[in-house]
């Protein structure tokens, strides 16, 4: 089996999101770029809380074109810093960081840190290969990347007797919500969606992004009564759209889930299961959607 190296950005652009934000004690930092029919301004990569709310903070500031550093607080108060650059001619983007509201102002070491890590970044940015594995919305593993790897963990599970389980998650009519509020705000749901995702998974398990509206979870050594717990985690928490996009109006994005677990002694390989699990998430799908359901056996 041919095995896929990590690309650099599943590991070094998102290792270096969360380094950054952890040693300069941000609520958040994310790459920016200007792009589409009217240069709108959308998240690449983000880690932490608050991307969503520091956009037209940071909008404004590259709409300046700034050259080098520049921060300003947005009006709700939150510091908000861009390291800006141009990947590609026309299409600005930057590193952004960003502090709760009110709280202390930059110093000149985050001042250094920014340059630092800003420099870095554009350049594994400028330089990563255009086929890299990677969804660069949300900076995950897109379905051919997640696929090879669980093929090698479910080699390794066979030779341990383990169990392993894929969870699809599709969202419910999230065309409704790109239709109504605009692209921006689905590219939100996408990249929260995300962000939820890695907070519930093991540093061995994978999260990827498989298709327009679907992620998927590889959860290694788990069982799918294991699974459907996590299933049931996730639809727990409120996903709410910002005021930014409904004007007030409370829109909340469920989820249709389908679990599908690996059967010891029965081969199946990656895609087998994932598309078990992709059955089942469009059976609750079609029953109305916001729940989840364990796929049928594959001998069945």
């Amino acid at each position: 089996m041919t095995e896929i190296a990590p690309s650099p950005s599943a590991t070094w652009i998102g290792n270096a999101l969360h380094a950054l934000r952890k040693a300069a004690e941000l609520e958040g930092v994310a790459v920016l770029e200007a792009s589409g029919p009217e240069g709108e301004l959308r998240i690449l990569y983000e880690a932490g809380l608050g991307g969503v709310e520091i956009m037209p903070t940071a909008d404004a500031m590259l709409q300046r074109q700034v050259r080098g550093r520049s921060h300003q607080r947005g009006a709700d108060r939150r510091p908000v810093m861009i390291y800006p650059w141009e990947l590609t001619p026309g299409r600005p983007g930057a590193l952004a960081l960003w502090r709760m509201p009110g709280t202390r102002a930059w110093e000149t070491r985050d001042h250094t840190l920014a340059a630092s890590a800003g420099c870095l970044l554009y350049h594994m940015l400028a330089h990563a290969p255009a086929e890299n594995g990677i969804d660069r919305l949300t900076g995950l593993p897109n379905r051919p990347y997640f696929l090879a790897e669980v093929d090698r963990h479910i080699e390794r599970l066979q030779a341990d007797g383990l169990p392993g389980t894929i969870v699809q998650v599709d969202f419910d009519e999230l065309h409704r919500i790109t239709d109504i509020y605009g692209r921006a705000a689905g590219d939100w749901v996408l990249t929260r969606t995300a962000f939820l995702l890695r907070a519930m998974v093991r540093p061995g398990d994978l999260v990827a992004r498989v298709g327009t509206d679907a992620f998927a979870l590889w959860l290694a050594g788990m069982d799918h009564l294991t699974a459907a717990e996590r299933a049931e985690s996730l639809q727990e928490r409120r996903l709410m759209l910002p005021e930014t996009f409904t004007a007030g109006a409370p829109v909340r994005q469920t989820f249709s889930i389908g679990i599908a677990a690996r059967e010891f002694g029965i081969e199946e390989t990656a895609d087998q299961l994932l598309q078990r699990a992709a059955a089942a998430a469009l059976e609750v799908r079609r029953g109305g959607g916001s729940g989840w359901r364990v796929a049928a056996s594959s001998h069945e």
